[in-house]
C-alpha cells in the first residue's frame, strides 16, 4: 500500500468514507491511490495541469493495478471534473490564492453535498477569506507541523452561510485552541512585520490595524 507523508495523511484523514474523490494537482497520485487501496474511496479522479506529473500519476496507478478505479485527467483545475462524478474534492500543495482561484472558476462547487479538503502551502488567509465570502463553512481545520514549517489543512462545505469578514478567523484559522497556538503566533509575527513596513511607507492606518490584529493573534 502507498504510504503517505504527514501532510497528505492529514488530507486523507478528512476524506469521507465512501466518497468518490477528485484530487486536483495530483502529481504522483499518491493520495487517490492510497485512499482507494485503503477502501476509503471506491473510485477517484487524478487530475493535473502538467503532462509530466500526470505521467508520473499514470505510473503509480498502473503499478498498483488501479487503472479501472482511478481516472487520469489532464487539464486546468476543476475543468476536468463534472460535479456528478465526485463527492469530495482535494486540492493540496498550492498557494491559498491559487486554490481560491481554482474554486472561483468552478461555480458548481457551491453544492452542499460536496466536501472540499484544502491544504494551502502559503497564504491560507486568502483561501479562508474566499470561503467565508462565498457561503462556505469550515467544518474543521488542523495543523501539520513538519520541522519548522506549519501547514493548515481544512475541510469546507457549502452551507450558504452569511458573508463573514472576521480577520481573526481569516488569519488565525479554525483550529482548536491549543492546536492552533503555534500557527496564530506565527501569523501574529508575520502581521507585525507587515505593520512595520506600512508604517515606514506612511500608511499608519493600515499599520495600526495590522498591529492590533497581530497582538490579538498572539494573545489567542
Amino acid at each position: 500500500m502507498i504510504t503517505l507523508d504527514k501532510r497528505l495523511s492529514a488530507v486523507a484523514a478528512l476524506v469521507r468514507p465512501g466518497s468518490r474523490l477528485a484530487d486536483i494537482g495530483t502529481d504522483h497520485a499518491y493520495l487517490p491511490v492510497h485512499l482507494v487501496q485503503a477502501g476509503v474511496c471506491p473510485s477517484a479522479i487524478a487530475s493535473d495541469i502538467g503532462a509530466g506529473p500526470l505521467e508520473a500519476a499514470r505510473h503509480t496507478v498502473t503499478e498498483n493495478g488501479l487503472s479501472s478505479e482511478i481516472a487520469l485527467r489532464l487539464g486546468d483545475g476543476l475543468a476536468t471534473v463534472k460535479s456528478v462524478e465526485v463527492e469530495d474534492i482535494a486540492i493540496a500543495g498550492m498557494g491559498g490564492e491559487t486554490i481560491a482561484a481554482i474554486l472561483e472558476a468552478a461555480p458548481w462547487v457551491k453544492n452542499s453535498r460536496l466536501r472540499l479538503i484544502l491544504q494551502p502551502m502559503t497564504r491560507a488567509e486568502d483561501l479562508r477569506r474566499w470561503l467565508l465570502q462565498n457561503g462556505f463553512s469550515v467544518m474543521e481545520e488542523h495543523l501539520i507541523v513538519d520541522g519548522r514549517h506549519l501547514y493548515p489543512v481544512l475541510a469546507a462545505e457549502y452551507t450558504a452561510a452569511p458573508v463573514c469578514n472576521d480577520d481573526l478567523l481569516i488569519y488565525g484559522g479554525f483550529f482548536e485552541e491549543n492546536e492552533g497556538r503555534p500557527y496564530r503566533r506565527m501569523m501574529g509575527e508575520h502581521l507585525a512585520r507587515k505593520a512595520i513596513g506600512f508604517a515606514h511607507s506612511g500608511d499608519t492606518e493600515t499599520a495600526d490595524k495590522l498591529k492590533k490584529l497581530s497582538e490579538q493573534l498572539k494573545e489567542c
